[in-house]
């Protein structure tokens, strides 16, 4: 039963080369050693033919299944149209999938010769997509990683191996134990989380956040609490009790851009200063929705008649955060 479903697979795939206007992806794709311990910088190490790559896909979409298969790296926007079909992976809660999605996902890497490529001298790499069997042109989940290839010389790395120990370590994030090797909570920009952590052997663990390849700061430990210092790439937490440590992965997203709301009151004919920077620091600009009851000048108020005032604030998105747009209700009262 396995081998003819993923013959109709590797089918589908051709028939699902066309391309349809592309969205961004919400599936996450993380490279980890054979151990399930995520890749630093979720940076795939130098391949050769016979190299086993491995990954989870975190966020699956519900009831969908994904293609994942070697290729040649396609145009922008389009698909691969030279690819490894005979060893397309097919992830699926269906019978005779290749990998269920909850799996650690195993893809070997050759040189492109049986399928019409020459990886040694052609950008190759891992292509990530939805199944056209439940999805037929889909292309909203497509995503290409680059592979570096080496012709002959096995050079795979692997993310640092947890020393043997008796000693197992747990964290856990608002009640919500973590798990080990698998992204299940997302790390906002400057959106502090606090970590609580255990050890059996009743030692006090320590955290700290594996470096990053580019040697770029991503994500921070301030005691026990965590922040994301940029809104994309994946942040690793490990968390050491003498010889054990945990691997925790976090995918990094936008923060939630907000203000407060100084004052739900003011006098007529009394200025009112209201707030005047959001949480990120981004500088609040002001309208008046009520020109006859009230009137801005920056981020004063100003009341000129009793009623309901209200006054639409935003300030400006940048990569990390996105725009922040609220109409605040203030009362305007007599002097």
């Amino acid at each position: 039963m396995k081998k003819i479903v993923i013959a109709i697979a590797a089918t589908a795939l051709i028939a699902s080369s066309a391309t349809v206007a592309q969205a961004a992806p919400t599936t996450m794709v993380m490279f980890t050693a054979t151990t399930g311990a995520p890749l630093p910088g979720n940076t795939l190490p130098s391949l050769t033919a016979g190299d086993v790559v491995t990954l989870v896909i975190a966020k699956f979409p519900t009831g969908k299944g994904m293609y994942v298969y070697q290729a040649v790296q396609p145009a922008a926007g389009k698909r691969p149209t030279q690819f490894n079909k005979a060893g397309a992976l097919w992830i699926s809660t269906t019978a005779g999938a290749s990998f269920k999605p909850t799996d650690l996902i195993k893809l070997t890497i050759d040189n492109g010769n049986a399928w019409g490529a020459d990886c040694a001298h052609q950008s190759c790499g891992i292509q990530v997509e939805l199944d056209s069997i439940s999805s037929a042109g889909d292309t909203s989940e497509d995503q290409f990683f680059p592979i570096t290839y080496v012709a002959g010389t096995a050079t795979t790395t692997s993310a640092p191996a947890a020393p043997t120990s008796t000693t197992t370590v747990t964290a856990s994030i608002n009640g919500t134990a973590l798990e080990q090797n698998k992204a299940s909570v997302t790390l906002a920009y400057r959106t502090p989380l606090t970590v609580v952590t255990t050890a059996s052997d009743g030692t006090a663990p320590t955290i700290n956040f594996t470096p990053d390849p580019s040697g770029k700061t991503l994500c921070v430990v301030e005691g026990k609490t965590i922040k994301a210092v940029t809104a994309t790439g994946t942040c690793n937490l490990e968390v050491h009790a003498g010889t054990a440590v945990g691997y925790y992965p976090f995918y990094l997203a936008k923060g939630v851009q907000s203000a407060k709301k100084s004052t739900s009151t003011a006098k007529k004919g009394k200025p009112t200063s209201l707030t005047l920077k959001s949480n990120f620091g981004e500088t609040i600009s002001y309208k008046s929705m009520t020109k006859k009851i009230c009137t801005m000048v920056d981020n004063t108020l100003i009341g000129l008649a009793v009623g309901k005032c209200i006054v639409h604030a935003a300030a400006p998105s940048s990569a990390n955060y996105d725009q922040f747009n609220a109409d605040w209700e203030i009362t305007i009262g007599k002097k």
